[in-house]
């Protein structure tokens, strides 16, 4: 069974502060799988979710480095982009095996190679549906952890009823 939600977000801010909400409840071993177009956000919410987990440092897009590990924060966060990756097999030839679990991991580009996302997995979808607006969807199977998908159901939850609030002012 697949569980998911849907919310939107008004800024690169307020993208980022999802991925912070995120970062600040992880657990060791949450693999997050990032897909959607080019500029929609997903370093964006990486970078939210690197402060969340504690790390104070620069985060980049691993566009042209494949992966980048950021061990300063309370759990080590693993970020990948597949984007420029041809097969699974240059994935195997720098560890996969290795890096592709413990920690926080999270793929950009998650789609590309789906056979290696695991069925645990949270996966967000990020649209740019406006200048600055976002629609963010989160799904689910039932194997992914019960914390953080309730606390995922409660932002969303939070996000629609702020969005009414603002429809009826």
């Amino acid at each position: 069974m697949k569980n998911e939600v849907t919310f939107t977000t008004n800024s690169e801010k307020e993208t980022m502060d999802f991925g912070r909400f995120l970062g600040e409840r992880a657990q060791d071993g949450l693999f997050i799988a990032l897909t959607g177009d080019l500029g929609a956000g997903k370093t964006h919410f990486v970078q939210g979710l690197a402060k969340g987990i504690g790390i104070e440092g620069v985060v980049g897009s691993p566009t042209f480095t494949i992966m980048n590990i950021y061990e300063d924060g309370r759990l080590p966060l693993k970020h990948f982009d597949f984007y420029r990756l041809h097969s699974e097999d240059d994935l195997w030839n720098i560890g996969w095996e290795e890096y592709g679990e413990g920690g926080v991991v999270v793929v950009e580009w998650a789609d590309m190679f789906p056979s290696l996302i695991p069925e645990e997995s949270i996966h967000i979808h990020i649209v740019l549906s406006g200048e600055e607006e976002r629609k963010i969807t989160v799904s689910w199977s039932g194997k992914a952890p019960v914390e953080i998908t309730k606390e995922i159901e409660n932002y969303a939850a939070g996000r629609s009823e702020e969005h009414t609030s603002e429809l009826q002012s």
